[in-house]
């Protein structure tokens, strides 16, 4: 095997040697994607040892680069040149899956810790965006990184173009989901202060109801009170003629004795009279 040694990984023969060991594992091999991911990052990180399958070629790092500038050569040689595409479709994926559950969750058929969870996809959507961006490299970079790959000038600055054209277009459709963000969060602040507003008319409807039975219910105390003062009236009355007849027959009574005395008086002189009279005739 052919065996060649690089300073490191961020001169342009070794972003060169980088780009065929990715294309080696990933197309070649058809190794599984994550893991050929973790390991290009590692080598490019930490250095170590990249064989090339398909030429015989060995390639060994003299310089490991570190974590830091490792991440970005790893994030421009590898993630920006050969998964942007992907990242921004997942963008757009959790875009759309965010969509949905808000929609659902509009018309009442998803909690609120569901619609949270589309918007947290749409946020880990929008932070792997972020990150690829960040890392994109400029234009000198990228031309210098793709003098061993590509055969021209004319190609890396459409290459170039194109990149710019695409993160233009990625950040308009940013800015509109922004909008949609934004739209949709007034609307549900605006669905909230109306269901306030219902709660309180409908709590306001039940405390009437409630005042309206406690008057029912007063009402029917003061039916009873009048029913009872009623028949209080009516008692007193019979006991009113019941106190005048007794007082009428204790008057007859005082009168009727005050006439039978009158007349006990009157009955001794009448027959005293009575009794004279025989007496005088015959001595006439």
């Amino acid at each position: 095997m052919n065996q060649q040694t690089l300073s490191n990984l961020a001169t342009a023969a070794g972003r060169a040697a980088y780009q065929e060991y990715w294309n080696d594992l990933v197309v070649e091999q058809q190794s599984a994607v994550i893991p050929s991911l973790f390991g290009l990052w590692r080598t490019a990180a930490f250095g170590g040892d990249m064989a090339i399958t398909m030429t015989g070629t060995s390639y060994k790092i003299a310089q490991p680069l570190g974590a830091r500038v490792g991440t970005r050569i790893f994030m421009e040689e590898i993630i920006v040149r050969h998964y942007f595409n992907n990242v921004q479709a997942l963008v757009y994926f959790g875009a759309v899956i965010l969509l949905v559950f808000l929609g659902l969750r509009f018309a009442g058929l998803l909690s609120e810790r569901v619609a949270l969870i589309g918007i947290a996809i749409e946020a880990v959507m929008l932070l792997m965006l972020f990150t690829v961006l960040f890392y994109a490299p400029e234009d000198d970079v990228t031309s210098n990184g793709a003098a061993g790959t590509q055969s021209g000038d004319e190609a890396e600055a459409d290459d170039g173009s194109e990149d710019r054209q695409v993160i233009r277009e990625v950040l308009g459709e940013l800015e509109d989901i922004g909008g949609s963000y934004a739209s949709l969060a007034m609307r549900l602040e605006q669905s909230a202060h109306a269901q306030e507003d219902a709660l309180r008319e409908l709590s306001n409807k039940v405390t009437a109801i409630q005042g309206l039975s406690s008057l029912e219910t007063h009402a029917e105390r003061l039916d009873a009170t009048n029913l009872l003062l009623n028949q209080l009236v009516v008692s007193i009355e019979a006991m009113s003629q019941r106190i005048d007849m007794l007082f009428g027959k204790e008057l007859e009574f005082y009168v009727r004795k005050e006439f039978e005395r009158i007349v006990g008086r009157t009955a001794p002189e009448g027959s005293e009279q009575s009794g004279a009279s025989p007496h005088k005739e015959q001595e006439r």
